[in-house]
């Protein structure tokens, strides 16, 4: 069972993504349904880490295995956010992965096995912002192996970086 649920009139969700980079691009994922855009990744499920979250995330989105050591913990994301006017409380764990250019398993246009209707494309690190990718932080992480402690407050309209 996905750890999201209904508290009150909040919606708690507990998400993992993964940040693919290769040169100065990031993978990106794009669903027509929505105006903005997103990183692979997904809802951990009870009593599963977020490592292992990860892992089936990508595995299902994408086909791919992932060893835990090609992959780094990046940020720990507290977002507080409105969608489809519900507001979200949403715990995010980011991790990182730096991928060469021969690597075939993350090619442009792939799409997610998932949903079908989303595509993942490799967008310019410099252009992200006219993907609207989401949360907005991803766009501004540091290029550093720190992990980042971000708080984004969308409800109160501020970000803050422990």
């Amino acid at each position: 069972m996905d750890l999201s649920m209904m508290v009150g009139d909040v919606k708690f969700n507990y998400r993992v993504g993964l940040l693919i980079k290769r040169n100065n691009k990031i993978l990106v994922e794009f669903n027509p349904d929505y105006d903005f855009t997103t990183i692979p990744g997904g809802r951990v499920k009870t009593l599963e880490s977020s490592f292992e979250g990860l892992q089936r995330e990508i595995e299902e989105e994408m086909h791919i295995k992932l060893n835990k050591e090609e992959v780094s913990l990046k940020a720990l994301i507290e977002n507080f956010f409105e969608l489809d006017n519900k507001k979200y409380h949403e715990f995010y764990i980011l991790y990182k992965l730096d991928v060469e250019e021969p690597d075939k398993r993350f090619t442009n246009e792939m799409i997610n096995h998932d949903s079908k209707a989303s595509i993942y494309k490799w967008i310019d690190k410099d252009k992200l912002a006219d993907a609207n990718l989401l949360p907005e932080c991803l766009r501004y992480l540091k290029d550093n192996k720190e992990i980042e402690h971000i708080i984004i407050n969308d409800l109160e309209d501020k970000e803050k970086h422990v």
